[in-house]
């Protein structure tokens, strides 16, 4: 009823404050916790999915919540806490987190896993002929304007997991990256592709672990015919140009496919993300505003050399099969 819900949002209007002021000290977590038992008992949905919280083993945590009978179908988990440090670290165990707003009573961490998650191999992307043809247009930067590609996504899309506690939480990794324990190589990132008047026309939203970059979300202005493709590619172009080692696309959507991602089971995706999560050599970042047009050009140079090495090893291997097979007529 509404009366009842109207006592359960004062509850945690007691408990938790305000959701986006975002330091957390010990007594704000032990609220955070009965929160949660609360949220528990009136959601059935919640009560069916494990909670995770700051101090938890993330690890082990993951581990269980990817591979455990009772956990390995699900997508989700969920938390009270919006401290950047541990979505900094839940990113590093694989988790994308967004933020869910149940009944409008209080905002919950979203940690998403899903049994399934789409990866770009940064030399598989399909350039097109017309991407090719209007990246000229365009250049490309990272973190220009972060605020004006969050307002991007909530213009396209609407705020649907970008609520204020999660958008507080981005921009501090943004500004002051992961200053926790554990010596994690993570920032939160956007990426912006520009228009000849320096207009904003498209953008993504993402963070780097190590050696991956993950896509969060992203936009493109209306009217901008391709924008938003030209803007992929030439991301791609820039992780390659960076020594990233791959693009963790989130989601599985048939337009990733298209553009040349494949799809990775849970558990390649963790074991992967793992043998490269730690590497320190590599940082997201442009100088100046970089031709689009350059780097999908340099891409597809790339590209070319990468398919003459491959023909020149199948004629090789097929030279050696044919010598091997004239000295067993000799």
């Amino acid at each position: 009823s509404t009366g009842a819900m109207t006592t359960i949002e004062t509850i945690f209007q007691h408990l938790l404050g305000k959701q986006d002021d975002l330091d957390n000290d010990s007594k704000k977590r032990r609220q955070q916790n009965s929160a949660a038992g609360i949220l528990a008992k009136v959601s059935p949905w919640h009560a069916k999915r494990p909670y995770v919280r700051p101090g938890d083993d993330l690890g082990k945590f993951a581990t269980l919540f990817a591979f455990d009978k009772n956990t390995e179908n699900m997508s989700y988990c969920w938390s009270l806490s919006f401290e950047p440090n541990f979505f900094a670290e839940l990113c590093y165990e694989g988790f994308l987190s967004i933020c869910s707003y149940p009944s409008k009573v209080v905002y919950v961490l979203m940690p998403w896993l899903d049994p399934e998650r789409c990866v770009m191999e940064l030399d598989a992307i399909h350039i097109s002929k017309n991407v090719k043809k209007r990246s000229g247009k365009y250049t490309i930067t990272v973190n220009n304007s972060f605020d004006g590609v969050i307002a991007g996504c909530v213009e396209q899309h609407g705020e649907s997991w970008l609520h204020p506690p999660m958008q507080k939480l981005l921009k501090v990794l943004n500004s002051k990256g992961y200053t926790g324990q554990r010596k994690l190589h993570f920032g939160v990132h956007s990426i912006e592709l520009w228009d000849k008047d320096k207009r904003l026309v498209a953008g993504d939203l993402g963070y780097t672990v190590g050696g991956v970059y993950t896509s969060m979300t992203g936009f493109r202005k209306k009217g901008t015919v391709g924008a938003g493709t030209i803007q992929l590619v030439a991301t791609c172009s820039l992780l390659k140009e960076h020594g990233f080692k791959w693009w963790d696309l989130g989601m599985v959507m048939t337009y990733k496919k298209e553009l040349g991602a494949h799809v990775m089971t849970r558990k390649d995706f963790i074991s992967r993300l793992h043998k490269d999560r730690d590497c320190a050599e590599v940082i997201l970042e442009t100088t100046g505003y970089p031709s689009a047009k350059q780097l999908v050009q340099k891409l597809r140079v790339c590209q070319q050399e990468l398919l003459s090495s491959e023909r020149k090893g199948i004629e090789s291997r097929q030279v050696k099969k044919d010598d091997v097979k004239l000295s067993t007529l000799g």
